[in-house]
């Protein structure tokens, strides 16, 4: 094999190198997207107990009794709860899809890692905290 042979087999390796570095930085951003939506998702579960189980203060003791099952501080702590879910998944998804798109600039999609999956389910986990808001404040 002769030195010409040699060095083409070394840039070829390289490239396969950096191509597989690429692909495992965005199998990191995929993982570091899904811990980023499973943590809204924890959020909005624990506003979920807090405003159905009455953790905080159930009412405001300067406020008359009438207004005291509208205004308890369990429903807004747990709205509030549910509202940074939404807000972590969205911005999530918005910052994964900026890291895609610039990454598909110079390099292909790994073997089955396109980003719509990813995207699609943060964006469906944010779609669920919105209707949990509605759902919170109608019955208050």
């Amino acid at each position: 094999m002769s030195e010409q042979d040699t060095i083409e087999q070394i840039k070829l390796l390289q490239q396969q190198l950096l191509q597989l570095s690429a692909e495992r930085t965005y199998m990191n951003t995929e993982r570091t997207l899904s811990v980023w939506v499973r943590t809204a998702l924890g959020m909005m579960i624990f506003g979920i107990a807090i405003d159905r189980f009455g953790l905080l203060l159930h009412g405001l003791p300067w406020l008359p009794h009438e207004s005291v099952h509208r205004l308890t501080l369990s429903t807004w702590g747990g709205a509030v709860l549910v509202a940074l879910g939404v807000l972590m998944a969205l911005t999530m998804n918005i910052r994964f899809l900026g890291y895609a798109r610039i990454y598909r600039r110079s390099h292909d999609w790994p073997v089955k890692h396109g980003p719509y999956l990813a995207a699609s389910f943060a964006s469906l986990v944010a779609v669920f905290g919105i209707a949990l808001l509605i759902i919170l404040l109608a019955f208050i």
